[in-house]
């Protein structure tokens, strides 16, 4: 018999029990009956015969053994007593013999308690299995408001289409993320060799992530390992050895801790005083070369109004800067070169990169933690990472002029609204549009219609509600130049008569920018942000935004327009000023008060005198799908819920 062993099991359960009292914890296996009397049960459910990683083995159904045990399952009655002496006898049997009979448990929120087997997991542990084979019975608990408890019931659709029971995940939406970045859908069953391959890289990632944490970090390897996908990207980590994942943890370390820290986030809502401030150095007359610019983006010149506009402000700084810098246009790139054009692009001499859209934010953060030494800037909305700054307008503030205008000429009962994508920004103008109508017109609903959607046709859907003005995104430079854009409105005929439209100034923002690099301030941003994310969120306050009209607009609408215009841009006008209401009823916020720029944008709601839905990524045509799972206000993986964000007002112009 291994008294010997037993002897070293003995040790290391008297160990944590000390451990534990010296910390005030309760020393013994947890008993999952204690757990359960505060606990209301949906239901129990028989998962037959499962591989159960020990490490999720936390403790014991009944209370009958569990002071033979410390916390880590190592025994502590004495080496002398029979339970010690039958300890060893199953040690040496299960040596020779490896585990003859399952053990059987419970599971509770993706812990297992040992109904029969706690021995025979005290032995697994003390020689240092990963798994134990057992008769499983789960007991899932009735939905609550509580953060662990929706944990559970992400991971229960997780494991109905994986069986993966073995990540270590402690934040909301990392479940639905893995899904995600792992190339499925959330209803989507997972082949055999996608399990397989996922066990072989978590499993590496795992052991290097809690190496290198060495417990000073709250979140769970699979919190950390969902984030690392979605930059590196689940087909090419398949590909790497364990030196390799190694390598790429230490990269996105400072990452994980702003993951840790509850990704907090700082939003400049102007340029800051910071920003202008002239470095010493730049002051020095060095001769110093012309300024690299690449702007790269995701579809054509020719085919994208979004990138038409960036292609404006890319002509504008080359106006303004002169032979003081060179910039160049990458169109067309997709996921599968976008790492390679950023290496070209560097490699060129490009110094300062702007990525025009949310789809190229994982290449722009790769890019970033192998060149540290150039800037790049990624377009979207609370981009979740501190290498890189993300960038975005206010554009709901021009939404909201127009929303105005719209109410006061409206004589029929609905406006017309079409919007692209549902992702973040997109619901804060539906709703500035909305409460715009609400002003001036009290009576009149937004018809709200989604271009992305599939299988609806929105125009339908306004001419069957007679609608005569409408909302609509800007063109594209191919499109019929006879179709409204903005703000229009049809006549009695059938004339299409535009009136007005909110305007990005892109090459106002980039100019800024530019200006602060080029003086040595932008790195200023970085102390006032400290350890948060950096995110620049300007608007008409900063010039980046304006609304502009045609001779068809009324005299009273201009006057209109150009007073909301002047109070937005002292920022003595809020468009997001109670009271506000949303669809269901419910106050979002109180007379007199103003929704806080946090909650404008993840705003996952519609204001009440909207008709319409945010639609989900499964309503969804297939080219939105890319772009929706990024940044999508409705979706599961998104973790913005969670994150801490603070607005830096800046400086006013």
């Amino acid at each position: 018999m291994s008294l010997l062993d037993y002897n070293k099991a003995y040790k290391l359960g008297e160990k944590e029990y000390k451990s534990c009292i010296a910390k005030g914890e309760y020393p013994y296996l947890p008993v999952l009956d204690d757990l359960l009397s505060h606990v209301e049960i949906e239901k129990q459910e028989s998962l037959g015969l499962v591989h159960i990683p020990l490490k999720l083995v936390v403790g014991t159904y009944a209370a009958g053994r569990t002071t033979a045990f410390a916390r880590n399952f190592m025994p502590i009655l004495e080496q002398d007593s029979e339970f010690a002496c039958k300890w060893s006898e199953l040690y040496d049997s299960m040596i020779e013999e490896g585990l003859r009979d399952p053990i059987k448990a419970y599971e509770f929120n993706n812990k297992f308690y040992v109904i029969e087997g706690n021995k025979r997991v005290s032995v697994s542990k003390m020689l240092g299995s990963v798994v134990i084979e057992g008769n499983v019975t789960r007991m899932i608990p009735k939905k609550n408001d509580g953060v662990t408890n929706k944990i559970y019931y992400e991971f229960l659709n997780f494991y109905k289409n994986t069986k993966i029971n073995y990540v270590d995940v402690t934040r909301l939406g990392t479940y639905p993320k893995l899904a995600l970045v792992t190339g499925h859908t959330l209803e989507e069953e997972w082949s055999q060799e996608d399990i397989e391959d996922f066990h072989s890289v978590y499993t590496f990632f795992e052991m290097e992530f809690y190496a290198k944490a060495e417990k000073k970090l709250s979140i769970g390897a699979g919190d950390a390992f969902a984030e690392y996908l979605e930059i590196f990207g689940f087909e090419a980590s398949k590909e790497k050895s364990q030196a390799e994942l190694k390598k790429d943890i230490q990269k996105l370390w400072n990452e994980f801790v702003l993951l840790d820290s509850g990704n907090q986030a700082k939003i400049f809502l102007n340029p800051t005083e910071e920003s202008k401030k002239q470095s010493m150095m730049s002051m020095i007359p060095l001769g110093t070369p012309v300024l690299k610019i690449a702007f790269i983006h995701d579809r054509s010149v020719q085919g994208s109004a979004w990138t038409y506009s960036h292609e404006l402000g890319r002509k504008y700084i080359e106006d303004v800067f002169g032979d003081k810098i060179e910039t160049s246009c990458i169109e067309r790139v997709d996921d599968d070169s976008a790492d390679d054009v950023f290496e070209a692009a560097i490699a060129a001499g490009n110094k300062v990169i702007f990525a025009t859209t949310p789809k190229l934010a994982s290449p722009a953060v790769r890019a970033a933690m192998n060149h540290p030494e150039v800037k790049i800037l990624n377009c979207s909305m609370l981009l979740n990472h501190q290498t890189v700054r993300s960038y975005y307008l206010r554009t709901y503030e021009g939404r909201f002029i127009t929303g105005a205008i719209a109410g006061s000429l409206c004589n029929e009962e609905y406006i017309g609204y079409a919007a692209d994508y549902p992702i973040r920004g997109t619901t804060a103008e539906i709703n500035a549009f909305a409460l715009g109508v609400q002003m001036t017109n009290p009576r009149a609903k937004v018809l709200l219609g989604w271009k992305m959607e599939k299988d609806k046709d929105f125009m339908q859907d306004f001419r069957d509600h007679k609608v005569r003005i409408f909302s609509v995104p800007p063109m594209s430079l191919n499109e019929d130049k006879t179709k409204g854009y903005g703000l229009y409105m049809k006549g009695d005929d059938g004339e299409i008569i535009n009136l007005a439209m909110p305007v990005r100034h892109w090459g106002k923002l980039y100019e800024e920018i530019i200006r602060s690099i080029m003086r040595g301030g932008y790195k200023n941003d970085d102390s006032v942000a400290g350890n948060q994310i950096l995110n620049y969120f300007w608007g008409m306050s900063s010039g980046v935004i304006d609304v502009i009209y045609s001779r068809n607009l009324p005299q009273g609408a201009i006057r209109l327009l150009r007073n909301l215009r002047d109070g937005i841009t002292a920022m003595d006008i809020n468009p997001f000023t109670g009271p506000i209401y949303a669809q269901d009823g419910s106050i979002k916020c109180e007379d007199g008060q103003t929704i806080p720029i946090s909650d404008i944008v993840l705003q996952d709601w519609l204001v009440d005198n909207i008709e319409g839905h945010i639609p989900d990524v499964s309503q969804l045509k297939d080219e939105a799908v890319e772009l929706v799972t990024l940044q999508g206000v409705k979706n599961e993986n998104s973790d913005s819920s969670s994150q801490s964000i603070q607005a830096e007002p800046g400086v006013t112009d």
